[in-house]
């Protein structure tokens, strides 16, 4: 071997021998394979302060528990916006939540929330005082295909819809985290588009209010659903210890077949309402319906005439 070549053959070998050693030294931790990544199991609580976690639907089967964890740990608002909602069971968390004084928004898209599998969940959210906002694009194309929910501490967002074939059927990821830079972006963008949307929900609602029947309390009940005007004698407006209003129309409200209801977050908006017992008063609404008896959630002023 010629010392030209001889030096080719050093300099090779030194190269390669650097290089292994750059390898080695900035990778100090084993090389990631199947065997080593591992994706944090599902615990169904809320997470906590400085964590993410990435789920995969199939793993557990029980993504809409997630939600339900997040939901209610909530302590002031939780906004969302979905695709698809069929889960009576998140929507129940939706409406607890809205119950005990969290603020509960949402945004659905125009074409698949009318679909006879989101239509009713999308009714009973509007039915206990949840805002629901229609995504309606200027343009008449595109959708609303956002999969996200955020609280006061917390969100998750994915490719999942809230559906039973997202939870036992469909390969779907989602992300559940508590980085504050995070919970404010997503905040920010859906109380945005919320709001956006929110002006077409309302000039429908008023619409929809103009052609609507007018009921006693009696009738009520055979009109679950519609958004309409009930006629009763006030009896009482009761304040409970959570701060919900109950207006009843009855002596004996476990009996009543309507009553009137105002979360304790809108009650602020009314003045004393308790003036008003003994009057014949008028609720205007969706009429939805509560332990076997008719109701309607009342949020804003202009919904009660005297």
């Amino acid at each position: 071997m010629n010392n030209k070549t001889l030096r080719a053959f050093v300099a090779l070998v030194l190269a390669l021998t650097a290089g292994g050693a750059g390898y080695t030294m900035g990778n100090t931790a084993a090389p990631l394979s199947e065997d080593t990544i591992r994706i944090p199991e599902t615990n169904v609580v809320a997470p906590s302060a400085g964590t993410t976690r990435v789920l995969y639907s199939l793993d557990k089967k029980q993504n809409d528990k997630e939600l339900i964890a997040l939901i209610d740990a909530a302590s002031s608002h939780i906004y969302f916006a979905i695709y698809e909602f069929t889960l009576r069971d998140v929507a129940n968390a939706l409406i607890a939540a809205k119950k005990r004084g969290v603020t509960v928004e949402g945004l659905v898209d125009s074409g698949e929330s009318a679909n006879s599998y989101n239509a009713p969940i999308i009714a009973s959210l509007r039915a206990a005082g949840i805002p629901i906002a229609t995504e309606h694009h200027a343009s008449g194309n595109g959708i609303m295909h956002i999969k996200a929910l955020v609280t006061d501490s917390a969100y998750a967002i994915g490719s999942y819809n809230w559906t039973n074939s997202a939870n036992t059927q469909n390969d779907e990821i989602l992300e559940i985290g508590t980085s504050p830079e995070l919970v404010e972006t997503y905040r920010s963008i859906l109380r945005r588009l919320i709001e956006q949307y929110g002006a077409t929900a309302a000039a429908q609602s008023a619409a929809a209010l103009v052609s609507g029947g007018r009921y006693s309390i009696d009738e009520a009940a055979n009109h679950i659903g519609e958004t309409a005007f009930v006629t009763g004698k006030l009896y009482d407006a009761h304040t409970s210890s959570s701060g919900t209003v109950f207006l009843d129309f009855c002596s004996n409200y476990k009996t009543c077949p309507f009553s009137g209801v105002i979360f304790a977050d809108d009650a602020k908006k009314f003045k004393s309402l308790t003036s008003l017992s003994g009057s014949t008063i008028t609720l205007s609404g969706t009429i939805s319906s509560y332990q076997g008896k008719a109701e309607i959630i009342v949020s804003d002023p202009s919904q009660i005439v005297k």
